[in-house]
Formats: structure tokens, C-alpha cells, sequence
């Protein structure tokens, strides 16, 4: 019985070691066109230096290119509310909502990810609540009527939802 236990625990031990020397298993993206995603972006969070929704958002295009999947067929939008509209507003507006720095880094991305079809959105709620007017937003903005009805609406028609705080 001791050796039979000893032989079946050195098998098994044999085997373990084979699967954990085994490279891991590499999951390819199984879809390829139409892919629909929609970010919900609430706060003003940085990564590395820019809005934490601008920043990831990037880094999914860049993924999906990688991945040798046409930008076409990526249709993302960011819908932006609450303190995270600092992100989205010129610089008079940003002084106005106390935002720091005055200045917005987010300027540059908000332009690249506009350039690969990227659709940005604030909510018009929000903005009133926050006193912002349509002229305060950067250049590519678009205005929804509110926050949650437009991501009810995406996700209603397939969008994949993800949201960042």
C-alpha cells in the first residue's frame, strides 16, 4: 500500500511539473469587426498624467491594432459626467471648477483618440449643474442629453459597458 501511494504522489508530481512548465495558454480575441464599447467616465482620475478614461481608452485602440483589427470596426464612445467633466472643458472653465492645473494635459490624447474615431461625449446635465456652456468644451466634444440615458442607450444596442471612477 506504501508503495502504491508513493508511486501515484510521484506521478502526480511529475505531471504538475510538466503543466507548470508548460507555456500558459495564449486566448486570441474572438471577435473581430463590430466591436462595440462604451466607457463611463465619473471622475477626474489621472494615469500618467492624463484622464485615467482618455488613457485607457487609448491603450484599447492601440490593443485592437495590434491585434491587426481594422479601426473601423472599433466603434468606442466615452461618455463623460460628474467631476469628471474637468477633463473635457478649455482652460477658463477649468479655473471656474477650481480643477488643477489650469491648464488641461488631456488636450493632445483628446485630439489623437478624436483622430481614430473615438467618440467623446459630456453629459448636458452636468453641465448645467456645473455651469459649463457648450463653448467651454474642447474642440470634438459632443453634448448627450444625460449620462445614463445615453449609456442605456449604447449598452441597448450591444455597446459593451466599462466603467471608470
Amino acid at each position: 500500500m506504501i508503495i502504491r501511494t508513493l508511486l501515484i504522489s510521484s506521478l502526480l508530481s511529475i505531471s504538475f511539473a510538466r503543466v507548470s512548465q508548460a507555456e500558459p495558454e495564449r486566448i486570441p480575441l474572438q471577435m473581430r469587426e463590430n466591436i462595440r464599447v462604451v466607457y463611463q467616465v465619473s471622475d477626474d482620475k489621472p494615469h500618467e498624467g492624463v484622464n485615467k478614461g482618455l488613457f485607457y481608452a487609448r491603450k484599447l485602440i492601440a490593443t485592437y491594432q495590434e491585434q491587426e483589427i481594422a479601426a473601423d470596426q472599433v466603434h468606442l464612445h466615452l461618455v463623460y459626467h460628474s467631476s469628471a467633466i474637468v477633463a473635457l472643458v478649455n482652460e477658463d472653465a477649468r479655473k471656474r471648477l477650481d480643477a488643477d492645473p489650469v491648464k488641461n494635459p488631456n488636450t493632445a490624447i483628446l485630439k489623437e483618440l478624436l483622430k481614430s474615431g473615438v467618440q467623446i461625449e459630456i453629459c448636458e446635465s452636468t453641465m448645467r449643474q456645473k455651469g459649463v456652456n457648450a463653448s467651454d468644451l474642447l474642440p470634438g466634444v459632443n453634448m448627450v442629453v444625460g449620462a445614463f440615458p445615453r449609456l442605456i442607450d449604447l449598452q441597448l444596442q450591444g455597446y459593451a459597458y466599462i466603467k471608470f471612477e
